[in-house]
């Protein structure tokens, strides 16, 4: 009982403690209730933009799948080289694997694409193909009706629809359960619904099962995904598992004779496979916000060393009353969280609004499965931890000037202003440090302004000017052979250039700034690189208008004519890039390319082309890449039921849309138009996550040069405020005024030299360390920066230039005080 009634004691003195420092510390600020203002503004300027930043990198990168155990779900891709992408999997492949593999406990496909849906109108929708084990391996479960089970594995295709597409195409009728839909012309069963789920990916409309027992889910030469999903027995390792699965793929290419037996097999957390390709800007973000975290910290704690120096004599008298140094600390530490806990709630309301502005802004595929970004337990954990962190930062940083303030020296002084040496360090550490932290901000907005500047002038290759695109998404079950494709490509074309306005249309399967399927190829005049290290470039699928419709230069031969059709020689034209990469010296004209099975059905056509012409290289997916080879093949050799129908018209192509689906229409209503794009708009959109990243880095280095300036104005005063006595006598001996600011100027311009050189070394420093991370690099991410690099030296410059400027402008403010000065007052005191 006495160990209890001492900790009962101990318990009960510290909290009496604690709640005299707490009244004492908000008395303190209700008689300065401007720093206390100021002080928590800043912190939750800080804490506001490392929040929000930090809740879209949670999301995105961090945050587990919302499933039981997501720790278990994995990817699963296959490879034929060590850099080779996924090559794909067969449906016979994956029920073997669920054999073999006994370290999963279920192994599923989820294949997305584009169907038609049939109503009353034709319906765009994305579906999922998915094995009948897909949602039991998630652990989902039906909103109405059910899903999958293993029974329907075989047998009828069955059809789920999310909860979001329900109210969209079946104004949330119960009674659609049960319902037959038809799909591509096939018929499917709807069976239930379920909540929209987007977080792996592009949010689907419908899900539709396999038959797994179809010969074309069996057939070992068609791929069915290009990934596997699976879950782990409970324990089990990831890369135990993967042994185990890469030792029966090998065993089982081997008895089947698939060619497949050195295909490396790859298991990864299945969070990742999901997350979208822009980490690397996410954590150069999270930095940049982390680095204003870390600025408004040091704002705060300047502030508190400045009110810890006009409290001297209040520590001095303590000290002299008998307060220790643990009494002191305490106090400090109240104070600390006094302004730290207002400053993160308020930063906290203000990620809300950031996040409300920020997310307007990200561009539609910039996050792979973050659109569920919340301030949730994680994020407010990270608050916490930020605040925390301030907090002791804000006990910390004015207690060694505390210290040293002792009686005897603080009562003989009498409290009048000056500072020592020591005071003066505390503070002029700190400048030094924000001013650096400065520097690295503002080098990256200039480096980050001047990529995009270099952006908006780089060449595209093609004239966006009055371009519009249609895309059409043609049912198989109506338009089941190539020609019956061509005909209906045919009849669009011809019906949009009778639309007034339209000066000329064409087709493609694809068009620039929309990329278009990679296809793997070789010469067939040379031996053939290992599997998977072919050649390989973007494949479109045109009609001899397609160059002078888009503006694409055709550089030389000719383009493709109503002769290269159906059962005419196959030919091809090939980009400026294919043509310098795969033949160098020699003329291409003439020659032949073999192209070998792609991933897209339209691409499943190898065979040899023979080469007609050369275009110049246009931008393919954004302005910021490099060149990519590319192939266009004649659009009635290699039709495909999803196309684009491109018109270049006489006025503003927006202005088009509405009669243009008319047209569409007008030539088979059962056909929907997926979307409408001018290419103007495809512009502003490939630019628009170069202006977030301007935005972002551009709104954090304004903030840091504002705290700066804050800083540099405060020391400043301080000082000249602590000097005034020598500038009064200096100023009664005969000193001018104008030479007295000056020096004022120059000692902060001084300490603001310092913290510049210093940020100008870091930035180098960072430069180095990030080395390629924020250029494009081939095959491997795409970049931050274009015609410009880390090590800019006119951007470096500017922004050394520019902070100390700022720093100089910030001290000549307080300085013009020493105009003010009264000498005669100022020698009565003395």
């Amino acid at each position: 009982m006495s160990h209890e009634n001492a900790r009962d004691a101990w318990l009960i003195a510290w909290a009496d403690r604690a709640w005299r420092d707490a009244k004492y510390g908000v008395r303190g600020l209700r008689r300065e209730p401007t720093f206390a203002l100021a002080s928590i503004l800043t912190l939750a300027l800080g804490v506001g933009a490392t929040t929000s930043v930090f809740s879209i990198a949670d999301a995105e990168l961090w945050k587990p799948l919302p499933y039981p155990n997501p720790e278990q779900l994995v990817g699963i891709t296959s490879h034929a080289g060590e850099r080779a992408p996924s090559d794909g999997i067969s449906g016979a492949d994956l029920l073997d694997w669920r054999e073999a593999a006994t370290s999963f406990s279920h192994l599923a496909f989820d294949t997305p694409s584009r169907q038609v849906l049939q109503l009353q109108t034709a319906e765009s929708v994305l579906v999922s193909e998915v094995t009948a084990n897909y949602f039991t391996m998630l652990g989902r479960s039906a909103v109405l009706g059910r899903t999958f089970d293993q029974s329907d594995a075989r047998g009828p295709r069955l059809a789920v629809v999310t909860e979001r597409a329900w109210q969209r195409l079946f104004n949330g009728d119960p009674a659609v359960i049960g319902r037959p839909l038809q799909l591509d012309g096939e018929p499917a069963m709807l069976v239930g619904v379920v909540a929209a789920d987007d977080w792996m990916g592009s949010a689907r409309d419908l899900f539709l099962s396999y038959d797994e027992a179809s010969p074309a889910f069996l057939d070992r030469t068609r791929p069915v995904s290009y990934a596997v999903l699976g879950r782990l027995r409970p324990g089990l390792e990831a890369e135990a598992a993967r042994a185990q699965l890469q030792t029966a793929a090998t065993r089982l290419a081997e008895a089947h004779g698939t060619g497949r037996e050195k295909h490396r097999i790859e298991v990864a957390d299945l969070r990742t496979m999901y997350s979208g390709y822009n980490w690397r800007p996410l954590y150069f973000f999270l930095g940049a916000s982390l680095v204003v975290l870390v600025l408004s910290t040091i704002n705060v704690a300047m502030l508190l060393v400045s009110r810890a120096i006009r409290r001297r004599r209040e520590f001095a008298l303590r000290g002299a009353l008998g307060g220790g140094q643990s009494a002191l600390a305490g106090q400090l530490l109240m104070e600390g969280l006094l302004l730290a806990i207002p400053g993160g709630a308020l930063g906290i309301l203000l990620a809300f609004w950031m996040l409300g502005l920020l997310l307007p802004a990200l561009p539609a595929d910039f996050l792979g499965r973050g659109s569920h970004i919340a301030l949730d337990l994680r994020v407010g954990a990270f608050t916490l931890a930020a605040s925390g962190l301030s907090t002791l930062v804000f006990a910390l940083v004015p207690l060694p000037v505390a210290r040293r303030m002792t009686a005897s020296a603080t009562l003989r002084d009498g409290g009048r202003s000056g500072q020592s040496s020591g005071e003066g360090y505390a503070r002029s550490v700190l400048l030094t440090a924000q001013i650096a932290l400065t520097v690295i901000l503002l080098a990256g907005a200039g480096i980050l302004t001047k990529s995009f500047l270099a952006l908006t002038q780089a060449p595209l290759g093609f004239d966006p000017t009055n371009l519009a695109a249609l895309r059409v998404t043609a049912p198989e079950s109506r338009y089941a052979t190539d020609a019956t494709l061509a005909q209906y490509a045919e009849r669009l074309r011809e019906s949009a250039r009778a639309v007034a306005g339209v000066r000329i249309a064409t087709i493609g399967t694809s068009s620039p700034l929309n990329s278009g399927p990679l296809i793997f190829f070789v010469r067939p005049d040379r031996q053939r690189p290992p599997a998977g290290e072919e050649p390989r470039g973007i494949l479109r699928a045109v009609d001899g208008d397609y160059f002078q419709t888009t503006g694409i230069t055709l550089l030389r031969g000719r383009a493709f004519t109503h002769l290269d059709g159906i059962g005419a020689p196959r030919v091809a034209i090939v980009n400026a890039t294919l043509a310098q990469r795969v033949f160098g010296p020699d003329d291409p004209i003439g020659q032949f390319i073999e192209l070998l099975p792609g991933r897209a059905p339209w691409t499943r056509r190898p065979g040899q082309l023979q080469i007609v012409g050369i275009a110049a290289n246009a931008k393919e997916v954004g302005i910021n890449e490099v060149d990519f080879a590319g192939v266009y093949v004649p659009f009635a050799q290699m039709p495909a039921s999803s196309f684009e129908l491109i018109v270049r018209t006489e006025t503003p192509a927006a202005g088009l849309a509405m009669p243009l689906r008319a047209a569409a229409a007008e030539i088979d209503p059962a056909v929907p138009v997926t979307r409408v794009t001018t290419f103007d708009q495809r512009v502003w959109t490939v630019l628009q996550e170069d202006r977030l990243n301007l935005l972002l880095v551009g709104s954090f280095a304004l903030l840091a040069i504002a705290l700066s300036a804050i800083g540099v104005y405060g020391v400043a005063a301080y000082n000249i405020q602590a000097r005034s006595r020598e500038f009064g006598i200096r100023l009664a001996l005969g000193a001018r005024s104008a030479a007295l600011i000056r020096s004022a100027v120059l000692r902060s311009g001084r300490l603001a030299a310092i913290g510049a050189i210093i940020g100008l070394a870091a930035t180098l420093a960072i430069a180095r360390l990030l080395g390629n991370a924020l250029y494009l690099v081939p095959g491997e991410h795409s970049g931050l920066l274009y015609g410009v690099t880390t090590t800019d030296p006119a951007m470096l410059a500017s922004a050394l230039v520019g902070v100390l400027l700022v720093a100089t402008a910030a001290a000549g403010v307080p300085a013009r005080r020493i105009s003010r000065v009264d000498p005669a007052e100022t020698l009565r005191s003395e």
